[in-house]
């Protein structure tokens, strides 16, 4: 084995070292109170289907966020694109394939919408996102007489949310992700246009090309994780901001992704932060903690992880600070 991959397999423990221990500490926890629920491979399983659709949603935020822009239309785009999607596959009683093409198009209109009025108006993307929110939730409870859509009624068109294809989804959802960010044009601007917006634009990115292509990337996304929740739950229209609900749940695999991919890359880094922070809600699940406190459990545990990771120089300055004064001592003795 050559160094360099040697290195490489360590990196990759090292992303998916937080998922294992999250793991590991609830399971031992659940053994310790007598719940053995959480030893199953069906918890397991229930784990791993449900990190799927918080990665896609995840990618979906993260790509904008390196940009510095922060965006609460995710979750309406998801609710919309799903009601319109799947009404349609099953009014004209299409197949699976079409469902997909159709909810991922529908996505990718109501994105690049957002991404023509931000670019319009030049006004911050919160205030754009809050207001193009307010205007998709109305149409969700207009449209279909505001009766949603009840896809998971129909076997044949949910089989993007059942193994194989929901792994095989992934799989190529996350490969893109990882080529686009690593070896192309659109992935080299982003991160100039992360790091210093005014220099990147004076060396010839195109500020604006950039963002209309991210919010057409991010559509794709957003119409994927669409597909993947309507075939699973009750999508019911949104309104007073309820929509947002699936943005912020996705926001704990989002950050912890973020420090998690200085090891390896974004995509690996959030898959990992995704698997663990559904380890740790359905061990929450298992040991009875009420949905009220697991929120707060939840909020508590990211903010705990951004402070540490955040301060890791400080700390482990802290800690060098005390080995050169442990090890000052025993040479005085």
């Amino acid at each position: 084995m050559t160094g360099r991959a040697a290195t490489n397999i360590f990196n990759l423990i090292k992303t998916f070292s937080f998922p294992i221990l999250v793991y590991v500490i609830i399971l031992l926890t659940t053994w310790i109170t007598g719940d053995t629920g959480y030893a199953s491979a069906g918890a397991f399983d229930r784990i791993i289907r449900g990190s799927v659709l918080s990665t896609v949603i995840a990618f979906a935020i993260a790509l904008p966020l390196s940009g510095g822009r922060w965006d609460f239309a995710p979750g309406i785009i998801i609710i919309l694109a799903g009601i319109i999607g799947g009404n349609l596959a099953i009014n004209l009683e299409l197949g699976p394939a079409m469902l997909l093409f159709l909810t991922i198009g529908v996505a990718i209109l109501l994105s690049t919408i957002e991404g023509f009025l931000y670019l319009l108006l030049r006004v911050p993307t919160i205030i754009v996102s809050l207001g193009v929110v307010m205007v998709y939730e109305a149409l969700s409870g207009i449209l279909y007489d505001g009766s949603g859509t009840q896809l998971y009624m129909y076997p044949n068109l949910t089989i993007f949310a059942r193994s194989p294809w929901l792994y095989i989804l992934l799989a190529v959802t996350m490969a893109i992700f990882y080529y686009l960010l690593t070896y192309t044009k659109f992935g080299y601007d982003i991160k100039s246009l992360s790091a210093n917006p005014r220099l990147a634009v004076n060396m010839g990115v195109n500020e604006k090309k950039n963002i209309m292509f991210t919010y057409l990337v991010v559509g794709a996304l957003l119409g994927l994780a669409a597909v993947i929740n309507t075939s699973t739950v009750l999508v019911s229209p949104a309104n007073n901001l309820s929509s947002t609900f699936l943005m912020f749940s996705s926001m704990g695999p989002v950050l912890v992704g973020l420090y998690l991919a200085r090891f390896t890359n974004l995509a690996l880094g959030i898959f990992a932060g995704a698997i663990g922070m559904n380890a740790l809600s359905y061990g929450m699940v298992v040991l009875g903690i009420d949905s009220a406190i697991q929120t707060v459990y939840l909020g508590m545990f990211i903010v705990i992880f951004m402070g540490l990771t955040t301060n890791e120089h400080i700390i482990q300055g802290l800690f060098g600070k005390m080995k050169r004064r442990f090890s000052s001592t025993s040479d005085a003795k």
